[in-house]
């Protein structure tokens, strides 16, 4: 048997396994008494210092839940007793809960094989255990002997002291989640009465299956099976359905000699979804069904396609609209209709915009610019503007958009309520679905949209991987959503990254699925907003501009209030870099110069420069001698050689501006 000590838990002190610690699920918790009970309960809290309340899960409840530093921290500020684990699906992260199972200071044996390959740690009672292992095992509970078993898949929260068994840290599993292996199963198995997956708990949002693959599903289904089966693909068509599929259960069961008929098989539509301790999803009938729903195609299905002369057409027929992807004449496709635009040659009516740039490139600044013009039907920048109803989502600092509102109501002396642009004033989570959905939704009801913002991207994706094809693939597929629900274009305010000669930061699949690209860029002696990318134009146009500070009130201290609006600006011209065809070590050297340049204009020291170019170039091969430092040297001395060069060396040795 394993010795163990118990560990008094130290909130400043905790520290969580790297792949839980940033992951958007963490609140804080405190003891509180209650009126005729012995015990006191632990109730969760957000950072706010507001007691959870509403339904989990929901885009309330998720929006005010944060990452494992930020609740510490609060934790430590505000006086609570601890920081809590909110476990959700897409986590994927399931907490393994064992009360009463320290007996003298010994663990029981059934949880050695268990505690010893992941992350375990002490409960706040110092003689329970908690294990955090990777999987979907519902939530479930067991309160019998020898030791209280609970598992947390997608739902409440757990509490997490940070105090690490001994053998935790022995065999160097602290930072360590591991894949639930078999005696995780046969735990579950034995405790719950019946193996963990065998049921499919909601995991919060359906499958999002098609009306042919429900059917197809349907067809391999025997509506004549048990009872329990039966009622189970009910329940799983209700939660795929959000309610509206009932003729697909109904017309189903019609077919087995088991049917009840209509009224009562209503009535039991009606109770599904009510226990939500355990909503049973489609993948349950899937698995009976043997079903892979986004699996390969056969072959035999391929074989199976249809001659035209199958179907009594001619080969020169038209079958266009019963296909999805018709083949069109060349005639057709040449001859369709001309890009249509919002912005003439700038802004399409498309899909999917980026508008991306530094910090302080004044990005969001110009995303308001561009849709108070679309608002009013003005042009701009003399570009032909169609008037249309614009939704901005302000997920990154509500407050300061406000006031952008303002001053950009005040500087252009108009009304707010005569301007048609709508504001969502919260941050959606675009990895979700149902959030995708309801954005969707909510811009549908109020009257809908010819473009929708989005401020910013990074804050709509909370928890997701920029660098992830899957994370951003899944965010976007979400906002092509919301443009094939609401016909809008929908353009996302961006981050430029590191290295801003390699484009807006993160996935390099964004600009391929851009329908356009615009970048905004300061300057040392100026900004301008640049189209880099236009699928159905000509790219590479520029426009100067800079920011006007307005004055809009008064804080209660009678300090001044200000914000910012875009004024029009020439081009700014530095030393002829815009004009400048650049090299790849080039563009690196450039784009250090000009950071160096936001704060000077001249004495920037060459080393500095170097040393910080050589950070952003790929390292030699192994066995390969590293010329890192000579090629940024020579991209330098190219950079400031020439009559046309944008910088010069001074005789101290500095790089200066032209």
């Amino acid at each position: 048997m394993t010795a163990v000590t118990h560990i008094k838990p130290h909130v400043s002190n905790i520290v969580a396994p790297d792949e839980m610690r940033n992951l958007p699920a963490w609140l804080v918790w405190r003891f509180e008494y209650h009126e005729g009970e012995a015990k006191p309960r632990k109730i969760p809290y957000y950072t706010t210092g507001a007691k959870r309340h509403g339904k989990q899960g929901e885009p309330e409840d998720r929006q005010q839940l944060t990452t494992f530093d930020a609740a510490r921290t609060a934790a430590a500020r505000r006086g609570f007793d601890g920081v809590g684990f909110v476990p959700m699906p897409k986590f994927n992260i399931c907490a393994l809960d064992f009360d009463k199972c320290i007996t003298n200071g010994v663990l029981h044996p059934d949880l050695e094989p268990i505690v010893t390959n992941t992350y375990a740690e002490y409960s706040p009672s110092g003689v329970g255990v908690r294990a955090f292992v990777k999987g979907q095992y519902g939530n479930s509970k067991s309160h019998g002997e020898p030791y209280g078993f609970e598992v947390f898949s997608s739902k409440g929260f757990v509490t997490f002291t940070g105090n690490r068994l001994d053998i935790t840290d022995i065999l160097g599993n602290e930072n360590n989640i591991a894949t639930v292996d078999d005696a995780v199963r046969g735990l579950c198995t034995q405790r719950f009465a019946r193996p963990p997956g065998e049921i499919h708990v909601s995991a919060g949002e359906p499958v999002g299956l098609s009306t042919q693959q429900i059917e197809s599903l349907l067809v391999a289904l025997n509506p004549d099976m048990g009872h329990d089966e039966w009622l189970a693909v009910g329940m799983g068509l209700h939660h795929e359905t959000r309610g509206e599929g009932f003729d697909y259960w109904c017309d189903w069961s019609e077919l087995g000699g088991k049917f009840p008929g209509r009224d009562v098989l209503l009535q039991r539509w009606s109770s599904f979804g009510k226990n939500h301790e355990r909503t049973v999803t489609i993948r349950t009938a899937m698995k009976m069904a043997g079903m892979a729903v986004n699996g390969p195609a056969l072959m035999e299905e391929f074989d199976a396609l249809p001659a035209l002369e199958d179907k009594g057409l001619a080969a020169t027929d038209s079958v266009a609209p019963t296909l999805r992807f018709p083949v069109l004449t060349a005639s057709e496709f040449a001859n369709k209709p001309a890009p249509s635009w919002i912005i003439k040659h700038v802004l399409p009516e498309a899909e999917l915009v980026v508008l991306y740039g530094a910090s302080g490139s004044g990005k969001t600044f110009m995303a308001l610019d561009m849709a108070g013009c679309i608002a009013r039907g003005l042009p701009w920048r003399g570009k032909k503007t169609k008037q249309g109803r614009v939704v901005y989502i302000a997920a990154e600092g509500a407050g300061g958009f406000r006031n952008r509102m303002q001053a950009y109501a005040q500087h252009n002396v108009i009304d707010l309520d005569a301007l048609n642009i709508g504001v969502i004033n919260a941050a959606p989570n675009f990895l979700e679905k149902i959030d995708a959905l309801d954005v969707a939704r909510s811009i549908k009801a109020s009257g809908g949209a010819d473009v929708v913002v989005v401020d910013t991207f990074a804050q709509v994706m909370p928890g997701g991987n920029e660098n992830a094809g899957e994370d951003m693939g899944k965010a976007m597929a979400h906002c092509k959503g919301i443009h094939r629900a609401t016909g809008a274009v929908v353009i996302l305010i961006h981050h430029a990254g590191k290295d801003s000669s390699k484009g807006a930061r993160g996935w390099s699949g964004l600009r391929a699925a851009a329908d356009a690209e615009l970048e905004a860029i300061r300057t040392p002696t100026g900004r301008m907003l640049r189209l880099s990318k236009q699928k159905d134009g000509e790219d590479e146009l520029e426009w100067g501009f800079d920011l006007d500070i307005v004055r809009i009130g008064v804080d209660e201290d009678l300090e001044p209030i200000t914000s910012c609006v875009v004024i029009e600006a020439a081009i700014p011209a530095v030393g002829g870099i815009a004009s400048r065809k650049l090299g790849v070590v080039e563009a690196v050297v450039n784009a250090v110069i000009q950071e160096f340049a936001k704060a000077q204009t001249e004495g920037i020291e060459v080393g500095p420069v170097l040393a910080d170019s050589i950070k952003r170039m790929d390292p030699p091969a192994d066995g390969k001698r590293d010329t890192r430092r000579m090629r940024a040297r020579k991209a330098l001395e190219s950079l400031c050689s020439g009559d046309e060069a944008p910088y010069w060396l001074g005789d101290d040795g500095c790089i200066a501006i032209c």
